[in-house]
Parts: C-alpha cells; structure tokens; sequence
C-alpha cells in the first residue's frame, strides 16, 4: 500500500520575526522598563536657582494687648522661614547657624507689635513638576520657594515696638516693616549690603471674619482685676511672604516664619498677659490645630487682640 508523503514547507521567516515582536512587546509592558504599567503621580521638586538675596526680615513678631505685656523665646536657634510647593517643604524648624536663641518680654503703655528684626540672605529657587511612579500627585502650588541663612556681617535689631493705627484692636496693622519706626540697633558699616526691592509681607492681623483660620472667641474678663495669662508652648507660625526684584519686576515666595522656644529652656514660645477689666475678641493668628480655648494657660498659636468695654 503506497502512502501519500505531505510536505510541509516551514513558516516563512517573517512569522518568527512577528512573534518574537509580540512577545517582546508582552515582556516590556510588563516588567521593563521598570514601572511602565505602574500608576505614576506628579510631586514638586527644587528646580534651578535664581539667585540670593539680603533681606532685613523679622525673627519674632508678637500682638502686645493694650495695656498688657508680651513674652518672646526662640531656644538656641530654633528660627526657620518654611516654604512649602506641593511636596515639596524648603526649610522648616531646625537650627539656623549663626540664630542663636533668646528671649525678650515688653510691657508697653499702648499696644503694638513686638518686634524683632535681622539681616538674613534668602535664596530662591524656582519648583518643577515631575512625574514619579508610585507617588501620589501633589504637584506645585508656587513657581519660587527660598532657603534661608545668617547673611555675612549679619546685623540684628533690638526689640522694639511697631505701632498700629487703633491701640484697642489688632484688625488693622501694617504688613510691612522698613526700620525706619521704633527703636532700632545702629546700622554700621560692618552690616551686609540689603538687595534693594526686597522686603518681607507678615500677617499678624485679627481676622474678624474667620475665614481660613479659627474663629474669634469672646472671654469677658469684666470682673478681673488681675491680668490673665495665655502661653504658646509650641512652634510659632506666622504668615509672611517674601519678595525679592527678578527680570525687570519681582517674585515673591509664601510660607511661615517659625520659631520655638519650648525645646530645653522651659520657657513658653510666646505669653500673652491681657489686663482684667475689659471684654476681650481673641483671635489666632494663621492656621492653628484647634480652637483656643480662653480657660487654658496653653493655645495652639500666635494670637490678636480687641478690646472692648464692659
């Protein structure tokens, strides 16, 4: 019996060529590169740098209370301004070299604003979007963030008090400070050279409103004749932004001076001895945690003061 021999011509080379293209395709969607089928998120990085600046810039800045007194403490340097741009945070509270740290207290016949203020060199940097596998997307909320040092002949103010338009409430104060009001240290040649254009926006206003921060709280303190105390005993923050000239016009970085006197000294970061008497509209000054409470010694943040009669 004769058998029909079949033969079969091999696949055409071509066909090989294709699988071996789609299995190559297969194993790089799925192992390489690395993180190809991986979720990716979009987080803020520093990008280049524009330059450094010397800015005469507050270290401390407290509301007095009218007819009350303040304390201030920053413990061995514990003075930073933070920055933050999405994911990324530029400063924070950490040693500066070269703060130092001190404490000062005023009772002032008037209200005002306890300051202090130094020469310090800001340097600015531009942020940058990137992509990143595995992040969660928190992308740039501001094109400038600065880091922030002890300026070369460094020169430091004493304590001195910036007035405000109406003794009795802190919901109109100047943002601005250019030295040129109260009782300032000489300004001597050893002291650096300030970039003209620049200066530092603060916000230690009572917002009456509310809005974006903790409510104002009423504490009725009619039937005291003694002052009562109210005391920070944690990181103090204060909404600054920091302006500086770039390309013909200028460019401004949004963050917080902050400092701490907590740490080793014991001693609170901020007191506040308000004057019995009077009804009183507290208020805290930037973000804070919580409410403050006006029937505990400790609050959560700086604070504003309106005085009212009884």
């Amino acid at each position: 019996m004769s058998g029909v021999i079949e033969h079969r011509r091999p696949p055409p080379f071509w066909t090989f060529a294709l699988i071996g293209a789609v299995v190559a395709i297969s194993v790089y969607a799925g192992v390489g590169p690395p993180g190809v089928l991986l979720p990716r998120g979009t987080d803020c990085e520093l990008g280049s740098t524009i330059g450094t600046y010397t800015i005469w810039a507050p270290t401390g800045l407290l509301n007095i209370p009218d007819g009350g007194n303040v304390g201030y403490d920053s413990t061995a340097g514990q003075l930073n301004y933070s920055f933050t741009s999405g994911s990324l945070t530029v400063g924070g509270l950490r040693p500066v070299s070269g703060a130092g740290g001190g404490g000062a207290g005023e009772t002032a016949p008037q209200a005002g604003i306890f300051a202090s203020y130094a020469d310090w060199n800001f340097t600015f940097y531009r942020t940058a979007n990137a992509s990143r596998v595995g992040a969660a997307s928190d992308p740039c909320t501001q094109p400038y963030v600065a880091s922030f040092a002890l300026a070369n002949g460094f020169c430091w103010s004493e304590f001195s008090i910036i007035p405000i338009p109406d003794n009795s409430t802190d919901s109109a104060e100047p943002h601005v400070w250019n030295a040129t009001t109260g009782t300032n240290s000489t300004y001597n040649p050893e002291c650096p050279v300030r970039t003209p254009g620049t200066y530092v926006w603060f916000n230690s206003t009572l917002n009456l409103g509310g809005s974006g921060v903790a409510k104002p709280f009423r504490w009725d303190l009619c039937n005291d004749r003694e002052n009562q105390t109210l005391m920070l005993e944690t990181v103090a923050r204060l909404p600054v932004v920091v302006t500086v000239p770039f390309g013909g016009g200028s460019i401004s970085a949004t963050g917080f001076l902050t400092w701490d006197g907590s740490g080793d000294s014991g001693i609170p970061t901020a007191t506040y001895n308000l004057p019995g008497g009077w009804v009183w509209t507290i208020g805290p000054v930037g973000p804070v945690s919580s409410a403050v409470d006006p029937l505990a010694a400790s609050i959560p943040g700086l604070l504003a003061f309106e005085r009212s009669a009884c």
